[in-house]
């Protein structure tokens, strides 16, 4: 039931940042956001969780993190006739992270059918130890989704030993 709560909060408040979004940029048009979150808008709109973490952010006070006893950070959760009323190509996801420790923790983007089967699956390795890394990777979608297919964003700690953390997530556009 958490779960729940958390997914339902993510997903209104993430929908409503799309929507703001899409009134700077046409539907469809290159380079329009279809997520940014530097997790500062979450706190007080969803259960305490342990992965929203105030000890390290890139910007503001907020980020995610993972550590040994939170295997998966915060997910984003959407379908993406939410995230464009146009189908997209590609887009890009851009986010900052930071390991503690040499380890894996990577960044995952992926989207699910309403059976729960992956449709498509990118992990994203954070190398940075110590310091925050910019996260950059163009991802070129399937050629046949649903518009009700769900696509998923969230850190997963791997096999790092020490915490993670993720900060200023975007997902966009790409032509």
């Amino acid at each position: 039931m958490r779960h729940l709560a958390i997914g339902l909060a993510l997903v209104l408040l993430t929908t409503a940042c799309s929507q703001n979004g899409s009134e700077k940029n046409p539907a469809g048009a290159a380079g329009r956001v279809l997520v940014s979150t530097s997790f500062e808008e979450l706190e007080g709109w969803i259960p305490e969780n342990p992965s929203l973490t105030q000890e390290k952010a890139h910007t503001g006070r907020y980020s995610v993190k993972i550590d040994p006893g939170t295997e998966f950070s915060l997910t984003y959760i959407n379908q993406l006739y939410r995230l464009s009323p146009k189908r997209f190509d590609k887009v890009r996801l851009t986010a900052w992270g930071q390991l503690t420790a040499p380890g894996s923790a990577a960044v995952v983007f992926q989207i699910t059918h309403a059976d729960q089967t992956t449709a498509f699956y990118e992990k994203i390795d954070i190398t940075e130890v110590n310091s925050w890394g910019r996260i950059d990777k163009v991802l070129t979608m399937p050629p046949v989704l649903d518009p009700a297919d769900q696509v998923k964003i969230y850190l997963w700690r791997a096999t790092a030993t020490a915490p993670a953390y993720l900060d200023d997530l975007t997902l966009s556009v790409e032509p």
